[in-house]
Parts: structure tokens; sequence; C-alpha cells
């Protein structure tokens, strides 16, 4: 549609009998009550007015607002072209003078056009709309409908140009096998039940869902698992009076077969339903989820799955590829009649068809996918190592470790074993873990028995795990010294050798002899380890010590000179003058408090300003209670318990310490009476330094408290021995 031919039609403009209409159409005010004030809404008879006309096989529709035409306005608002022939449309804004594409839902109307009840056109101009259509509606109707139909065809079209190709690619999908529905519900569908009636006899029968027979079961419980007497599958009991309907878990089925461009892997899922009351007749299901199609080199071309196509129908979707990385199972059988004609050719050089022989449920696509990426994945599977084959599709990236010479033709020396151990590997279906143990065995020269290695695997203990204490120990000695203390002290094996390489390590710290067998082969390994641990903590308490010693020479003497005047005991209540540095470092650990962390309070007593004392419950006398800082006169500075906090419990210990503080005026000397002067003069320097620099608490109970205030609050001062200095 050229626009400027469309122009050249010229405007429609409203009738005389159009405009007698919208003067006569009065205004229907409605109020809404706002937030801020009233809303309100104009609506009409007539919201709208159409004219049209057909001029060379295009039909002009015009769009008149009667706001416009109350106010002598005859020209049109908008204005739309149709070109039946070429199923396309466009609309003029007169207003704005612009073109546009949207259909009529998506003008910009004023409100009242929706609001309205009504769009006029005259009965002539609708069946001329009804005729050039070829619609069942005329008006405002037929023209949104014709627009939607027109927009639905170009989006199928749109559509096409994609979906083509697609369905092109997926005509050449082979068709199910015969036996498909009956392979689905007896192989695919894994989980099969005995269905019995309970009973008190000790002989029941029961019936066999794979079978199809009565069986006879001995002690059956519900939901316990099996096999049946006659087929031998595995199977699940289920009590006839406590099933109710039952359905399996959706099972993955694959199905292999061969195509146009080479073969295609078709992925199913289904499930069996039995019915309560009817477990002989279940209801069988399945559907098809992806098809991928692969060249005659097991490469991949494209893949589908089944889906919502851009919101319009459910279709066959192209998608990406399984990645190698895909961590969900998806793991299934595969239907086994078509794969002898694949391993002869298109997958004669990717081991699938081994494993599949092996007994293994997989995901075809994802095996296929990691051997892309782990070549010697193929030699695996032909040398019948299954749990090798499932550990590499696992974890392909951290699989790829075990290969001592990935580029070796020889199996053998791709895994670094020999010839006897590989028959050892596959005699005994081993993983990962029990070829890891085999490549040592050829490190160090030494065989361990299969049964060994296997119990090791078991346990989940690598040889990297023992390194600690193979430079001392045989394998074997290991073995039985792990499973010794097992019996011994109910751990399990994984705590064993946690606690003793723990054990080992302290006793390496604390310098004792852990070559001696006596050592490193202890035999109560928890209780030794515990007595190490108890021992290294006080270890560490004298090591620390020590180095404040060195800083602070004179603490220990201070303390012994102190003890007779400061230490008290009351009725419910002791004051304990501490003789050693680690006494207030353990102390301040058990509390959870700086005491014992922070140089200033080892400073401070060094020079007698304060000295720190425990106060103590009698009732529980070697468990922490208070720390207190006191002055050399017995003004208390600070008393802290866990965590830096005060109790309300310390109201009933202050009483006591008033009591102390009186005994204390009576014992301190005209010495210690002078260094609670300096005391005192350092102490309100510091907390006037403090209020100054405006230090706030910003961690704990006080959060954004002065630390002046708070330490001013906590202040004791020992009036008596300020009454005996005057």
């Amino acid at each position: 549609m050229r626009k400027k031919e469309l122009l050249k039609i010229g405007p429609l403009y409203a009738t005389p009998d159009m405009m007698q209409r919208a003067n006569a159409d009065i205004p229907k005010r409605t109020v809404y009550p706002g937030w801020s004030e009233k809303y309100v809404s104009i609506s009409y008879q007539y919201g709208l007015y159409l004219r049209c006309q057909v001029v060379d096989g295009v039909l002009n529709v015009a769009f008149f607002f009667p706001e416009h035409m109350r106010t002598g306005g005859e020209k049109p608002a908008y204005e739309l072209y149709i070109d039946r022939e070429e199923g396309a449309f466009l609309t003029y804004d007169r207003i704005a003078e612009k073109w546009l594409t949207a259909k009529l839902d998506r003008i910009p109307w004023p409100g009242y056009v929706f609001r309205s009840e009504k769009k006029w056109v005259s009965p002539q101009e609708d069946d001329r709309i009804r005729d050039y259509l070829g619609g069942k509606e005329g008006g405002y109707l037929g023209l949104l409908k014709y627009q939607l139909k027109i927009r639905a065809d170009e989006l199928k079209r749109r559509h096409k140009k994609e979906t083509d190709p697609w369905n092109l690619d997926l005509a050449q999908t082979p068709d199910l096998p015969k036996d498909w529905d009956r392979w689905v519900s007896k192989v695919g569908i894994v989980e099969n039940y005995i269905f019995y009636q309970y009973s008190r006899k000790r002989e029941k029968t029961g019936y066999c869902t794979f079978c199809e027979k009565e069986v006879a079961v001995r002690a059956p419980r519900h939901n316990k698992t099996g096999y049946c007497p006659r087929c031998r599958h595995r199977i699940t009991y289920k009590s006839i009076g406590k099933a109710g309907t039952v359905v399996t878990e959706n099972s993955y089925m694959y199905l292999m077969k061969r195509c146009k461009d080479g073969f295609m892997i078709r992925v199913f899922k289904g499930c069996r339903k039995y019915p309560k009351g009817d477990y002989r007749n279940p209801e069988c299901n399945s559907w098809e989820v992806r098809r991928v199609i692969y060249d005659h080199h097991a490469h991949p071309r494209n893949a589908y799955y089944w889906g919502l196509y851009k919101q319009s129908e459910l279709r066959w979707i192209r998608t990406g590829f399984c990645s190698p990385n895909w961590y969900g199972d998806e793991s299934g059988r595969v239907y086994g009649k078509t794969l002898p004609a694949l391993g002869a050719g298109e997958l004669r050089c990717t081991g699938l068809i081994e494993t599949l022989r092996d007994g293994q449920r997989i995901d075809p696509e994802k095996y296929l996918a990691v051997l892309a990426r782990v070549p010697q994945l193929e030699r695996l599977a032909k040398a019948h190592l299954p749990v090798l084959v499932r550990e590499c599709m696992n974890s392909y990236q951290e699989f790829q470790k075990v290969f001592r010479d990935p580029d070796s033709g020889s199996l053998r020396k791709l895994l670094g074993i020999d010839s006897g151990q590989l028959k050892r590997l596959r005699e005994n279906k081993g993983g990962r873990q029990f070829l890891a143990w085999l490549q040592q065995e050829k490190a160090v020269g030494k065989t361990l028995p299969d049964n060994m290695i296997a119990w090791f695997c078991r346990e989940r203990i690598s040889p990297d795990r023992l390194q600690f204490i193979t430079d001392r120990m045989s394998m074997v000695q290991i073995y039985h010294y792990i499973r010794r203390q097992m019996r011994e002290t109910s751990m399990k094996s994984g705590q064993v050798l946690t606690t003793w390489k723990d054990y080992l390590s302290m006793a390496c710290r604390l310098k004792l002899d852990t070559d001696d067998a006596i050592i490193y082969r202890v035999r109560k390994l928890r209780q030794r380890h515990d007595e190490l641990i108890e021992l290294f903590e006080q270890k560490e308490l004298a090591i620390r010590a020590g180095e404040i010693l060195k800083k602070y020479p004179h603490l220990e003497d201070i303390y012994q000179e102190i003890k007779a005047v400061y230490s008290y005991t009351g009725k419910d209540y002791a004051i304990l003058v501490p003789s050693r540095v680690e006494e207030i470092l353990a102390e301040g650990e058990r509390l959870h408090h700086c005491v014992g962390s922070s140089d200033r309070y080892w400073e401070r007593m060094e020079r007698r300003e304060s000295y720190v004392l425990f106060l103590r419950k009698l009732s529980k006398p070697e468990e922490p209670y208070y720390t207190l800082e006191v002055e050399p006169d017995g003004t208390v500075r600070q008393k802290r318990t866990m965590y830096d906090r005060q109790k309300e419990d310390i109201k009933d210990a202050e009483k006591f310490l008033r009591e102390w503080q009186k005994v204390i005026a009576g014992r301190i000397t005209a010495k210690e009476r002078g260094l609670a002067e300096k005391s005192r003069i350092l102490r309100n320097e510091e907390f006037a330094q403090m209020r100054e620099n405006q230090i706030i608490i910003y961690t704990g109970d006080l959060q954004g408290q002065l630390l002046a205030d708070v330490l001013m609050k906590d202040l004791m001062e020992n009036k008596e021995g300020a009454a005996d200095a005057a």
C-alpha cells in the first residue's frame, strides 16, 4: 500500500445526521473519589462515529470523536485503509499527521471511546464493511477481527519460516517398533510390585505385576523391597488394604534407530498406574519428550523437545544438545532390538553398545556428550569396566585425573596398572578408588589383598588420606589399626582418621617423639587425643604467659605481695587474688572478655595503678563469676562477667563488695594509699580524654553509649579508704 496514493483519496467528512446525533448526545459524567482530588469520567451513548467508502479496491474508514463534532468539527480523527488483496492495513492520524501500523485496539483512543456503550455506523456503511471484509460482522468489531486475523496470519508466516526446516528435519523420524508398548510395560518401566492380602498365616500368596502370576510369599511387609520367587525381578510389597491407588515413578526410556541422516535417539517418559481394587489391570502410559539426530559418525546434528512454541501451539521445538556437565540423572532402559545394527555401524567406535551389554541403565545422549570430551571412555567401556564408565559420566573433569598416560594406546599404561591388576579391577567391578589403590600398589611395589582394597573403597578411604602415617606403618597395619579403633571406640572410619591425624599433629607440636610406635600407634587413641588437647591448651597459655612476663616482668611478684591484703571470704562470696598470669588469661577466655588480651591491663598492673581480681560464689568457687579491676585502695573500676556484661545479680554482690572495701580500708598501708592517689588522678585524666574524644561503644548491650559514662557508672569508690587517708 502506497501512502501517497492513499492520501489522495481524501478525507470523509461527518454527515449532517452524524453531527445532529453528536449534538443530541449529552455526555454522562461520573465522579469517583480519589486520594487527593475527585476524578470525573465522561462517557457518551456513542463513543465513536464511523463512515466508510471503497475507492479503487481499498476500504477507507473514517473515525470521528463526539467531543470534536459537538464543537463543530467535521473532520475525522483517524482514517483506516484496508487492502483486501494484499491483506494489509494502515491508519493515518489526522491530528498528529502521522501513519500508524497498530491495530484498532492499540490506537491511543480517548478513554470515553471504550467507556461508552456503542459505536455508531449507518446500516448501509455497516453492510459495506461486512461485504468488503467477507465476515459475519461489520462496524468497529468487524474491522478489529479482520486486523486480528491479518496479524495472526503474519505471525504464522514468520513462525513457518522457522518451523518448516524443523518439520523437514523431523520428517525422518523412524516409526516405533511393533512391540514398543509391551517393552515399555515390561522393561522400560522398572518398578514392579507384589500385591498381597494381609493374613495371620505365615504362608501367603501375592500377585506379581511382572510375571502376572500368583506366587508364594513369606512374611511380606508393606513397602518392603525384595525379589519375586518366580521371575526373580526386584519388587516392592504392597498390602492391598493399605496401598490404595499405586503409581510408579516416571521412568526414562530410549529408542535408538536409524534415520536418513544417521540415527535418532528418541527419549520417552512413562509410568504405570494401578487403580485401587483392580491391580491386575494397570494403566500404562508413555510420552515422548525429546529427539536428537546424529550423523553417521555419532556426532549430534539437531535436538528437539516437545513444548509450547511461542505461546501458540504444542509442537517439537529446536533446542541445545546435552552438556557433558549435565548433573541430572536421566538414565533409563534402552530398547535393544535396534542396537546390533547400530553397533555394527554408527556406534561401532563409541563403546556405547558394550556399556549397555553390561546391563547398565544409561542416558545415551549424556554418554556420547562425555565421549566427545573424553575419548578414552570408549576403551573403558570395551574393557568392561562399567563402574569407571559411570563415574566418568558423572564427573568427567575430575575423572581425567586418574589417567596416567592419556595419549598411550595401551589401556594398562593409560590407567597406570599392569595386566594382573587390570584383571583384578574388572573382577571386583572396581571404580575410581579401587583403581587408585591399584596404582598405589604399583608405585610402592607391594600387593594388597582385594578384600582390604574393597573395604577401603566402601569406607571411601583413598591412599591420599593416609599419607600422614604411611612413612611409619604399612597399609596392612593401617587397615587393622583403623578397624580395631572402630570396634573399641564405636567411631566411624572417617572419625578415626581425623582423630588420628589431629593427635599426631598435636604430638608433633608438643615435641613428642612421633617416630616411636608407642606414640604414633597409641592403643587408646581417643583418650590420648583428648589428653593432648587439654595439655596443648595449657601449653598455649604457658607460652602466652611467658611472652607477657618478658614484657611485664614484675606481675607475679606484685600479686604475691598483695595476696594477703586483698583476699577476702564472706558469707556467700569471696575475692580471689590470682598467683600466675595463666590464671588471668584463662579467666578472660572462659568469660570471653578483654581482660588478658589487652596490654592496657598488664601496664596498669605493672605500675600498680590497678589490679585484676576474681569475684567468686562460695557455692561454685572454681567457676568464674565476675572479673574485677580494682585500685590500690579498693576502689572498683570495673566488674564484668560473660562477654563484658553486667547482670541483675551484681546488685546483690555489690553489698559484699562494700563489705570487702571496709575490710581493705583497715589493711592497706601508706604505700597503697599513695598508689591509690596516683591511680585516681590517672583514672580521671583517662575519663576526661575519653569524653573529649567522644569514644563510643560500638558493639554489645551498651552499643551507642559513651565509654566514659559506662565506666563512671560502673565505678565503686572506697569511701572508707578515702576517709582513712584524710
